[in-house]
């Protein structure tokens, strides 16, 4: 429900805007536009970027719920999918957007406004990326540790059980992590309101399940291949009947 009103937020918020701009002469709430001389905004206005920008807000709109209409259909990829076809669209559009510049030389202002919304831009997709990179297993002394994003380190004194399960629990939202496609990486919460701390590269059994002693989320495990989870549970399963 909580992922629903998100959702539903944010793409009443970019809608709304959009009519705003496009239909009601809202222009001043372009960045850019507002600090413009009043010459410069009757050249952009006639060149029609309130038009232009109102109707990249409702593709952005139409983006992020589609996304999320594709994950309640079961796609499991709709809504990471969504994040990287937003960004996209953003960054089309601060290339297109350059032709309402009136004429003469860029202003300072307008060149800082496109290099930090293209960094901007950047930085999203570079933490994607880096997210969506395989996680790392080390098998420590007296730790085992996953690297990467949302890595944590744990003591086998700490584990409570280690199994492989055939199944994955409903998954109802996510909560801080990244979820694209059948990678899942971070905290999940399960319809039944239970948080888990995933780190899935495929919707294929099996599921490595490791529990906790203390009241921290249950971590679920996958590999690309079934063969690697199985792996990775029986070393894991070793070192804990040795500690």
């Amino acid at each position: 429900m909580l992922d629903l009103f998100i959702t539903l937020f944010i793409v009443t918020m970019l809608a709304g805007i959009a009519t705003l701009i496009k239909y009601f002469k809202g222009e001043g709430m372009i960045a850019g536009y507002n600090t413009a001389s009043p010459e410069d905004q009757k050249y952009m206005a006639e060149k029609g970027i309130g038009n232009f920008v109102g109707n990249y807000l409702y593709l952005l709109a139409a983006a992020i719920l589609c996304g999320y209409l594709a994950k309640r259909a079961g796609f499991a990829w709709g809504q990471g999918l969504s994040w990287v076809l937003f960004a996209a669209i953003v960054i089309i559009m601060l290339i297109r957007a350059r032709r309402f510049n009136p004429p003469g030389p860029p202003n300072r202002y307008s060149r800082l406004v496109l290099i930090l919304s293209l960094t901007f831009v950047l930085l999203i997709a570079a933490g994607i990326t880096w997210s969506a990179l395989p996680s790392g297993y080390e098998f420590e002394t007296g730790k085992f540790s996953i690297t990467g994003a949302y890595g944590v380190s744990i003591n086998y004194t700490d584990i409570e059980s280690v199994r492989l399960d055939d199944k994955l629990p409903p998954i109802a939202l996510k909560t801080n992590g990244l979820g694209l496609g059948p990678i899942a990486k971070g905290y999940f919460q399960t319809e039944k309101g239970e948080s888990v701390r995933l780190f899935l590269r495929s919707n294929r059994a099996p599921f490595l399940y490791i529990t906790i002693k203390s009241k921290h989320a249950p971590i679920i495990i996958n590999c690309r291949e079934p063969g690697q989870t199985t792996s990775l549970y029986n070393e894991l399963k070793s070192r804990l009947d040795y500690k």
